[in-house]
């Protein structure tokens, strides 16, 4: 046990002596349980397995972004725990670890009385290696009138829980085959355990323990798929990583199931180049600290280079490894030997989901604006130009293609991103933009109107195309409303790069604002040509502004709109508008943003 202790794998070797006269073949023939008996205690061979170097800051990462990580594992039940201290799966609490506990039968006169007696026979008690009087204490047992004990317990930091597969088993067999069952027996064969791991009674007692585990050693492939499926039924998303073939199961019951490549000799050929090259770095650093040199040195020797070399040789070995059962189970198979793999599948699905999100609100904002515009438009007689419905299509398409380039970032956050398109806050903030654009053109349209002449030829459904007042200024909002749209809705960190790092998108941003404001001053009447907008009006005449009192009626914004047009003219007050605009649709989506900032926790198995 000290050796396990240590993190170490035991194995017990024993040899038997076999006559000269038997043939070979004959002991060829001869079953297991035959040639297994009567053996002579060789000693123990211990096996040192180093631990990957980046386990510890993937589980940390995941631990620190509010996502729980379990050990199912075959191993000893003492070599599992010392590697869950080792990886920081068991944290220090008040300076020192935990206890480990692990769950074990009990035959105690004293039984809790509120509880199912098979139940109340399982306890938690202590694991203490150096005991030799073997009192392991009363312990927590694992009745549901217990459950919150051991949950303080493991919250406060005060326990660590540990279940072996043996007394997974025993639990689960004699919960479904009654109580009256004893240690060793029960109604249920051995042939059904399988069947007893899943029963509904077994799962429902499992649910609400299996939460509060930690490490789950000796477990055999359905064992681990038991584990799975309980905290699946308890509400949780599971992620399993795994590369043997008794975690096939395990990996299927599992909502993400990873396999990875299970290489000893490459990774350690890895491990060792990568020490080598770590303590060059090192060497280099305390040269340049001595010398007080400003400018970086590279390390030029030849052990340097052949870690290198090394390195590259172990990476094109793993690339040509054939792939185990275990990655026909999984949907996701990485091609590596480290649990790194979990954290990227992580943060790619998060970056695609809050991507997806995003493009369908934009949809959704830009469909109804399009709705409303050519609703508008079509009730006056006045329609889009060629030219201006071109350049809106390519603006588009270039966004959406500079939306979907954003990359995940390095580190993952303790929130969860909406899980659905119709979600609240999604909902909740298409229907406030679209409020804001919506108001927005309406006002532009309404003061347009006043300088649009009724008896134009051309505003009729199958006239000619002639620009005036009332396109430019639709026109002009709603490529406003487009470009507000993608700038406001690109969630950015802390799922994907901020807005900044997305230099194609960032870029495209600044060039449609740059072209809006220019076309809303007619500082450049080419480029006005172009898109084919008219000139502004100066001001409103008495005439224009009791036509549209007429027809619109006396509203205070309204009102306000016209003194503006009338004392700084028309492109001062597009300018003011688009303005206004473009900062309710910020200022509401970082509202909604933090009203309904979603959070919540993950469960993760390696």
């Amino acid at each position: 046990m000290r050796h396990m202790g240590r993190g170490q794998r035991v194995l017990a070797m024993a040899y038997r002596k076999v006559s000269l006269g038997q043939e070979i073949l004959t002991l060829k023939d001869l079953k297991r349980d035959n040639v297994e008996c009567n053996l002579i205690f060789a000693g123990f061979l211990l096996l040192d397995c180093p631990i990957k170097g980046d386990s510890k800051s993937v589980i940390q990462e995941l631990q620190s972004s509010g996502h729980q990580v379990k050990m199912i594992t075959g191993d000893s039940l003492w070599t599992a725990a010392e590697v869950a201290r080792q990886v920081g799966m068991v944290q220090k609490s008040n300076g020192s670890y935990p206890q480990f506990f692990h769950l074990k039968r009990c035959h105690s006169n004293t039984i809790n009385a509120s509880c199912k007696p098979v139940v109340g026979n399982f306890r938690f008690v202590a694991m203490i290696p150096d005991s030799l009087d073997g009192n392991e204490g009363s312990g927590v047992s694992v009745a549901a009138s217990d459950v919150d004990r051991l949950k303080e317990m493991v919250d406060n930091g005060d326990a660590s829980l540990c279940i072996s597969g043996d007394a997974l088993q025993d639990l689960v067999t004699g919960i479904v085959g009654g109580n009256n069952s004893t240690f060793g027996s029960s109604e249920v064969s051995r042939g059904e355990e399988k069947h007893a791991l899943f029963d509904p009674a077994a799962q429902v007692v499992l649910m609400r323990l299996v939460p509060l585990v930690s490490v789950f050693a000796r477990h055999a492939p359905r064992q681990k798929e038991a584990i799975v499926a309980a905290i699946n039924l308890g509400g949780f998303k599971t992620l399993m990583c795994g590369d043997g073939t008794n975690d096939m199961a395990s990996l299927r019951r599992a909502h993400v199931g990873i396999s990875i490549i299970s290489a000893p000799e490459v990774e350690a050929k890895q491990r060792s180049a990568t020490a080598e090259i770590s303590a060059a770095r090192a060497n280099q650093k305390k040269e340049r600290k001595k010398k007080k040199a400003t400018a970086k040195l590279k390390p030029s020797n030849a052990s340097f280079e052949d870690s290198l070399n090394q390195l590259r040789q172990a990476q094109e070995e793993l690339n040509s490894v054939e792939l185990g059962d275990a990655s026909i189970a999984s949907p996701f198979t990485s091609r590596s030997v480290s649990i790194k793999c979990c954290k990227d599948v992580l943060q790619q699905g998060r970056c695609t989901l809050v991507t997806m999100l995003q493009i369908y609100k934009i949809l959704g904002i830009n469909c109804l604006v399009n709705a409303m515009v050519l609703s508008n438009l079509f009730l006056h007689g006045v329609k889009q130009g060629d030219r201006q419905l071109t350049v809106t299509g390519l603006a588009v398409a270039a966004l959406f293609l500079f939306v979907s380039r954003g990359k995940p970032l390095d580190s993952i956050a303790p929130i969860r991103p909406p899980a659905s398109v119709l979600c609240r806050s999604a909902l909740a903030s298409i229907g406030m933009q679209f409020g804001i654009h919506f108001w927005a053109i309406r006002l532009a349209s309404q003061v347009s109107l006043s300088f649009v002449d009724p008896y134009d030829p051309s505003m009729i459904p199958d006239g000619p195309f002639n620009p005036n007042t009332l396109n430019t200024s639709t026109f002009l909002m709603n490529m406003l409303a487009t470009v507000n749209t993608f700038a406001v809705n690109y969630r950015g960190e802390p799922f994907v790069e901020p807005l900044k790092k997305n230099k194609m998108l960032l870029r495209s941003l600044q060039i449609c604002y740059a072209v809006l404001l220019c076309c809303a001053l007619e500082l450049f009447p080419p480029l006005s040509d172009l898109l084919q907008l008219s000139e502004y009006p100066s001001t409103a005449s008495d005439e224009e502004l009791e036509w549209q009192t007429n027809n619109f009626g006396t509203d205070l914004i309204l009102s306000l709109a016209n003194g503006i047009v009338s004392s700084f003219g028309f492109p001062a007050f597009m300018c003011g508008l688009m303005l206004v605009d473009t900062s309710l649709t910020f200022a509401v989506e970082k509202f909604i943003l933090r009203f309904f900032e979603p959070t919540g926790s993950v469960t993760l198995n390696f």
